[in-house]
């Protein structure tokens, strides 16, 4: 019998910063009304991440080399504004970046958090103002330092901190890491810039301006160049997204009036999606990718209750993306797993003659 994952030692200091966050967050949102103290609480679970060791200094480098990512994202978008076919270039390099330096060195900043907080400012509470979502951003970051140095104060951390270098030395990765296709890195960053790019301009042109969800389902299952592993978390975000789709309906039935609790809502579902996360990267399972996708949805359906979206088409929206992400990361996947034999083949036939010569 399945066991649900529980809290290991070494996450401890990471759901702890989380919960600091989201009570002191929600806490202002309750009293002033003011829907920034939402955005904030959700930029800092995205700082937060998978971070579970203590930086030697204050200031974490990996979480600042995460900041400047996102800012860069934010601040071209913002320069690029409704230009679609510039932002169709920006999610095509950013996803090309995004590969290549997480190949070379890192790895702790430009991880799936990061993407998906670049990514989603677009896709997220669209009414609310551009810079007010950059502001709340800045503040969150400054919130994620103090909190995480607080939270391993009091906590008991074994791990060891990798820190990166700093964020000018991405100018000293060689053209051979950004360019060279032998390279397993260029190859991914390829095959996830290329997914990322047909899917935004299939998705834009038919029913979605803004299809960064489509593209963030996707992308999260071809993190790596592992055939299985893929193809878990595209049935574990398939089989999720339509058992949580019924799920949230009901929580929007439900909750459409109660503002508060679907609030505090938001903190239970996702810091258990985040203790399912930390399970998967230790364990990888199907039932436990499943759950995470459900929670995930459910997560973000209570989030666009709190901020008063229309419940039901954003629900749909975001499950029709994820069901339209996964369905391209699968084709996606097969056509690369058909490249891969058919290299090998030549790389093969090309030693032979050699032997032979």
């Amino acid at each position: 019998m399945a066991k649900l994952p529980k809290i290991r030692p070494q996450f401890r200091a990471n759901l702890a910063a989380q919960g600091i966050a989201f009570i002191l967050n929600i806490t202002l949102f309750v009293l002033t009304n003011n829907y920034f103290f939402i955005w904030t609480e959700l930029a800092c679970f995205c700082f937060f991440g998978g971070h579970i060791a203590k930086s030697p200094t204050f200031i974490d480098r990996n979480i600042l080399n995460h900041f400047i990512s996102v800012m860069a994202y934010y601040l071209i978008s913002l320069l690029i504004e409704f230009n679609n076919t510039l932002y169709l270039c920006l999610i095509f390099s950013f996803t090309y970046v995004y590969f290549i330096l997480r190949n070379n060195g890192y790895h702790k900043s430009f991880n799936l958090y990061m993407y998906i907080q670049a990514l989603l400012i677009g896709t997220t509470f669209t009414s609310y103002p551009f810079h007010d979502k950059i502001l709340a951003t800045i503040v969150a970051y400054i919130e994620a330092q103090l909190i995480l140095n607080l939270a391993f104060k009091f906590t008991k951390v074994r791990a060891v901190h990798e820190t990166e270098l700093r964020y000018h030395h991405v100018f000293k990765v060689s053209a051979i890491s950004w360019l060279d296709f032998q390279r397993p890195e260029v190859r991914l960053a390829i095959r996830g810039a290329f997914t990322a790019a047909i899917l935004y301009a299939l998705c834009s042109s038919f029913h979605d301006m803004k299809p960064n969800w489509a593209v963030v389902a996707a992308l999260s299952c071809l993190q790596r160049d592992d055939y299985t592993a893929s193809l878990r978390a595209i049935k574990g975000v398939g089989i999720g997204s339509l058992l949580g789709w019924p799920l949230a309906a009901g929580l929007i039935y439900l909750l459409t009036d109660h503002i508060e609790i679907s609030t505090a809502l938001i903190w239970i579902f996702m810091l258990s999606a985040m203790v399912c996360s930390f399970e998967l990267f230790i364990r990888p399972r199907l039932w436990l990718q499943i759950l995470n996708s459900v929670l995930v949805l459910i997560s973000v359906i209570c989030v666009g209750v709190a901020l008063q979206i229309k419940g039901l088409g954003y629900l749909d929206l975001k499950v029709l993306n994820s069901l339209i992400g996964i369905v391209v990361a699968m084709v996606t996947l097969l056509i690369w797993r058909k490249l891969h034999k058919s290299f090998a083949q030549v790389k093969t036939h090309k030693i032979c003659i050699e032997i032979d010569f």
